[in-house]
């Protein structure tokens, strides 16, 4: 067995189109704009509806990396270096080399093929330099754009589990998706 390898500093990914970096301070104002769009949040959690209420997450996303929690990252544009969204490791299992992924994007930003191409790079990130064994994603069924961007990826779903998150007042069914490190073994 072979034990998660975590970073010493927050690292910076690249692709050619983007720039993906720590989540800091100065991301409030994007993340409440990601994290209050009903179209955004319509298969994740009931939107934001105040300012203040996004300083737990983005404490969170701060910290996590600092205490082994998580690994998000703000996804920007390279052109612009503007705020595009998040994606990242939520949750980590270092006994059994596993990692859930999630992901939110701007409304501005989708259909442009942004998230496709975070994604990959963390993946690869996680697959070849964390050593991880294990990346899962769960996602409400109805979530077709999601779904089809994890089977895109390679994900392959395994599972349902019934009603297991509530968000806008009603228990919503999660599909299970995992990818398995292709290099182990």
């Amino acid at each position: 067995m072979q034990s998660i390898i975590w970073p010493d500093k927050f690292p910076v990914l690249e692709t050619e189109r983007l720039i993906l970096r720590r989540v800091t301070g100065r991301d409030a104002e994007a993340l409440f704009e990601c994290y209050s769009d009903p179209d955004v949040m319509r298969y994740m959690a009931t939107p934001l509806d105040n300012e203040e209420s996004v300083n737990g997450i983005l404490e969170d996303y701060i910290d996590g990396f600092t205490e082994g929690c998580n690994m998000i990252w703000a996804v920007t544009v390279r052109e612009t270096r503007s705020f595009a969204g998040t994606a990242g490791f939520e949750e980590f299992s270092f006994l059994d080399g596993k990692a859930e992924i999630g992901f939110s994007l701007l409304s501005s930003h989708q259909g442009a093929g942004y998230m496709r191409e975070a994604l990959v790079e963390i993946l690869r990130f996680g697959f070849t330099n964390m050593h991880l064994n294990r990346i899962f994603a769960t996602v409400v069924p109805e979530n077709t754009p999601s779904v089809k961007l994890l089977q895109k990826l390679g994900f392959a779903p395994e599972g349902r589990m019934k009603q297991s998150v509530f968000f806008n007042g009603e228990y919503h069914d999660q599909q299970i998706f995992a990818l398995l490190n292709r290099n182990e073994n």
